[in-house]
């Protein structure tokens, strides 16, 4: 009977898809709930690659969106795309929005730190128009540049609008009026006056936002990085979504899953039609009265297998989905379920002792040229839930600054609010339907 049993499982594992291991030469045993994973595709390229990535072919793309510290941004400095650095800045962000999060009760205008936002847009402001790379921020409901009338805080390399340079600017209406400033929880400012011009992307006119109002920034106390300003997608009377129209309360984006990658943001009908070509799966939006935008997140897969962990973990302090952070923050007995899961289903490769606060699970890549990686799946919804598979790129991060090939766990802990960073987003067509109170996500887009 022990010798059909032994028959039986051989023939149970010659049935997974075997890929042979180019420097060990043995082979690599796909189980279910795992993929393989090439090492070369984790490195972004020294230059620059085509807007086309991971199968999605974008068509009549509105705002192209590029990391701020790799080739496709405008002469990129440091830190690289995936640096302890650019994590530490990632933790302001995130005390930022805890601080923000406990102040509901309390009416405060402080807005989410915003100045070491990792992804931007190229827009264009007035006519004949001025070009600008600002970061892309769902916790932000203000849009502001700066201006070339600025008196404090301004860099002698950065772009500058001139309103007297464009004929369509105004700032002499209701709307188009009157002093601006925006207050950052990490005590940093931006004040002006409010002005309105034409909106322009990727040399397409956006057509709905031709009064656009945005903050023209003339007094500027912090370090807002190479960017020159902020494009607010959060909710609010002054963010971009308020301004594109009632026709148009939706917008898409596609974050990339490399920083030598390009992706995009659509608006109105164009992300309708974008998001038409992808397979769709839509969880509801928790209706708040922040800028932030909440989801239910109840649960999360590893390998195949929930976490032990209760639903009212998530739910008690709630989960935001936000473009400006990087890596996903998690309660800490959720991520400890996870860490301990992902750290089972990787027994075969060397886990190192270093390490940090925010990144505690990472692995030697010396010597492999593929690794098989455990499924990591997300539920959203109470009651009638979906769930979304995460890509391999938005599960892991490669910090490229060290000389040694390193892969890491992208998430963390953290004492307040969920907070879905855009790590877990890239390769994701995430659609935010504000008409009908939802948020996509979509893959395999033609």
């Amino acid at each position: 009977m022990a010798i059909w049993s032994c028959f039986f499982l051989v023939y149970i594992i010659g049935y997974y898809l075997i890929i042979t291991q180019p420097i060990l030469g043995e082979k690599l045993l796909v189980p279910p709930h795992f993929q393989v994973v090439n090492v070369s595709s984790l490195h972004p390229e020294p230059h620059c690659q085509s807007s086309s990535t991971s199968g999605q072919t974008i068509r009549s793309q509105k705002l192209e969106i590029v990391a701020r510290y790799g080739p496709c941004f405008p002469n990129p400095k440091t830190p690289t795309s995936e640096s302890s650095q650019l994590r530490n800045w990632d933790q302001v962000r995130v005390r930022s929005i805890n601080k923000k999060h406990k102040a509901q009760r309390v009416p405060v205008d402080n807005e989410v730190n915003s100045d070491h936002g990792y992804y931007t847009v190229k827009i264009g402001l007035g006519t004949p128009r001025q070009d600008f790379y600002l970061m892309v921020d769902t916790g932000s409901k203000s849009t502001w540049v700066h201006c070339k009338s600025c008196t404090k805080g301004c860099k002698s390399d950065k772009p500058l609008f001139d309103p007297s340079k464009s004929s369509t600017y105004t700032n002499n209406t209701a709307t188009c009026n009157g002093p601006f400033s925006v207050r950052y929880v990490d005590k940093s400012s931006i004040s002006g006056t409010w002005g309105c011009d034409t909106l322009t992307g990727d040399d397409h006119d956006l057509g709905a936002i031709i009064n656009f109002r945005f903050g023209c920034g003339q007094e500027i106390d912090g370090d807002f990085g190479d960017a020159s300003g902020v494009f607010g997608l959060g909710k609010g009377e002054s963010s971009v979504t308020s301004q594109i129209g009632s026709a148009m309360k939706m917008f898409s984006y596609y974050i990339p899953p490399r920083s030598d990658l390009k992706g995009n943001l659509y608006f109105g009908n164009e992300a309708r039609e974008n998001s038409n070509t992808c397979s769709n799966q839509f969880t509801p939006l928790v209706k708040d009265d922040s800028v932030n935008y909440y989801v239910d997140l109840v649960g999360i897969s590893v390998a195949g297998k929930k976490l032990n962990v209760s639903s009212t973990i998530f739910t008690s302090r709630g989960t935001i989905i936000d473009s400006g952070t990087v890596i996903t923050r998690l309660p800490q007995m959720v991520y400890s379920a996870l860490r301990n899961a992902f750290r089972q289903s990787m027994l075969t490769y060397t886990l190192l002792d270093e390490g940090d606060e925010h990144l505690d699970t990472c692995y030697s890549l010396e010597g492999i040229e593929q690794f098989l990686l455990p499924e990591i799946k997300f539920h959203f919804g109470q009651g009638s839930t979906i769930d979304v598979t995460l890509t391999y790129q938005g599960k892991i991060w490669t910090p490229h600054d060290n000389k040694r090939s390193i892969m890491c766990l992208a998430f963390a802990s953290t004492k307040g609010v969920t907070i879905i960073g855009n790590v877990q987003q890239r390769g994701f067509n995430v659609i935010y339907d504000l008409e009908g109170q939802r948020i996509g996500f979509g893959t395999k887009c033609a």
